[in-house]
């Protein structure tokens, strides 16, 4: 006796068998971004050109020697310090047809829009990073010297981070709202959560409850640092010992970096419907344009108040 089954690759089955599609289309994978957070903001006014130039009168140094009586002492030349930054312009976009806009299944429109915010706010991200990564003042983990020597075990630990907060304040580095906040990869926060000296401290300095870190997954606050983890955190791939990633980690004060844009030119998207090509460029209506374009320089300002910490991880390569 003959069976009909539904699922099957060839003839009545090839037909029948349809799926379901669902209309709520899946969240993306992003980073958090937070490395703009920490700066000295500031836009550039409409006809105030495109660049900033920011000064300081550096410390003069106390007196410590007596001056003789009736003797006119060395005069000194104060230091004024200047840093320039200057921004640039950054852009992409796509073009897509009218059956795309009108006939598609999913409201692609609105996807394509959300998915270029997403990526404008990552290239902002990673701008401001990777001017960060190449100053700073450098600190290897445990006995290594140079990115170079940064090998297995070398990872960030408690006393990386209280030499850091040392290095900062014998800097006279300002917190910024109590704390120097630390930019951490993802996967370092791992290796803190597996540092005895950290986790006895949220486990018997912290509030006992739910909001105990240990519960949370959230590191929070120690030593006077709180933690920023993100997957966008800076990762030199196989820069350190015998080909091992280096990872970075960034613990700031307050003003030690600037973050530039134009006040007339904000970062956003821009939507050209089908049609506003003109007649040569679009003359029957098939074509729209959606992309986004910012402003954006990133300045270090004093190399000496943030600290860039070189280490390896567990989960990382090498590490």
């Amino acid at each position: 006796m003959a069976t009909i089954p539904l699922r099957g690759a060839t003839g009545f089955n090839a037909v029948e068998d349809k799926g379901t599609y669902d209309r709520i289309l899946l969240d993306r994978a992003v980073p958090q971004f937070v490395h703009g957070k920490f700066g000295m903001k500031k836009s550039i006014p409409a006809r105030g050109g495109t660049w900033v130039e920011w000064r300081r009168v550096e410390y003069i140094t106390a007196s410590t020697t007596a001056v003789t009586e009736g003797t006119v002492t060395t005069e000194f030349v104060p230091t004024v310090t200047k840093t320039v930054g200057t921004v640039a312009q950054y852009a992409q976009f796509m073009r897509g047809t009218d059956l795309v806009d009108e006939q598609s299944y999913d409201p692609l429109l609105a996807e394509f829009t959300e998915a270029l915010g997403d990526t404008m706010a990552d290239s902002i991200d990673q701008l401001t990073r990777n001017v960060l990564v190449a100053d700073g003042t450098v600190q290897y983990a445990s006995t290594a010297t140079t990115r170079a020597t940064v090998g297995s075990g070398m990872r960030m630990t408690s006393a990386e981070l209280r030499e850091a907060v040392a290095t900062l304040e014998t800097n006279n580095a300002k917190t910024i709202n109590g704390v120097f906040p630390a930019i951490i990869h993802t996967r370092v926060k791992y290796d803190l959560f597996g540092d005895s000296n950290i986790v006895n401290a949220f486990q018997y300095a912290a509030d006992r409850g739910g909001n105990n870190p240990l519960l949370t997954g959230t590191l929070g606050q120690y030593m006077g640092i709180e933690f920023y983890p993100t997957s966008n955190a800076k990762i030199q791939a196989s820069l350190g010992l015998s080909g091992a990633d280096v990872y970075v980690t960034m613990l700031f004060g307050k003003d030690s970096y600037g973050v530039l844009d134009l006040s007339m030119e904000s970062a956003r998207t821009y939507f050209k419907p089908k049609g506003s090509g003109g007649a040569t460029g679009d003359p029957v209506d098939q074509v729209w344009s959606l992309g986004y374009k910012f402003a954006h320089a990133c300045a270090v300002l004093n190399s000496t108040w943030y600290v860039r910490i070189e280490h390896t991880a567990a989960l990382g390569t090498g590490g």
